[in-house]
């Protein structure tokens, strides 16, 4: 774990091994920034350098919290955009509209696209992501999300 970016396995973990009672009032938030009204939030995250890594945490703790176990991670390269286009749940102008949000509101419909696909990804490529969330970000998962294709089309 570096002062620049907290290991994301280690957060990942955590959170998956959360008590119930902490993580429930972290996932009825409905934009990152209500994290920050609640105590158990500044628990959880006190391990992984809040001070350094303030809006990254923020960020990432938002996606994770959209559920216990709404995100799989996996040892093989898949992308969120990747992982949205092969699950045949999400339409391209629903990739569109998150591209062309702006904060926090992107944020929100990137956490209702995870929720909707409970995807299974790598997170530490998601977390990277989350870390430089951004214009480029954003169009980083356009293009994994076009570019990739479902099994059955191989």
């Amino acid at each position: 774990m570096t002062a620049e970016q907290p290991d994301d396995m280690a957060l990942y973990n955590s959170w998956r091994n959360l008590d119930s009672g902490a993580s429930a009032q972290m996932r009825r938030v409905a934009s990152p920034d209500e994290l920050l009204d609640i105590p158990a939030f500044y628990r959880f995250i006190q391990p992984f350098g809040w001070y350094d890594n303030k809006y990254f945490l923020l960020r990432q703790v938002f996606c994770l919290s959209s559920g216990q176990s709404v995100i799989t991670h996996t040892d093989k390269p898949i992308s969120l955009g990747k992982a949205l286009r092969l699950s045949d749940k999400i339409n391209e102008r629903r990739i569109m509209q998150l591209v062309r949000s702006d904060s926090p509101n992107d944020m929100v419909q990137l956490r209702r696209l995870i929720i909707h696909v409970e995807p299974t990804l790598n997170w530490p490529m998601l977390a990277r992501q989350l870390h430089y969330w951004g214009k480029n970000n954003k169009r980083q998962l356009l293009e994994d999300f076009v570019l990739a294709q479902p099994d059955s089309a191989k």
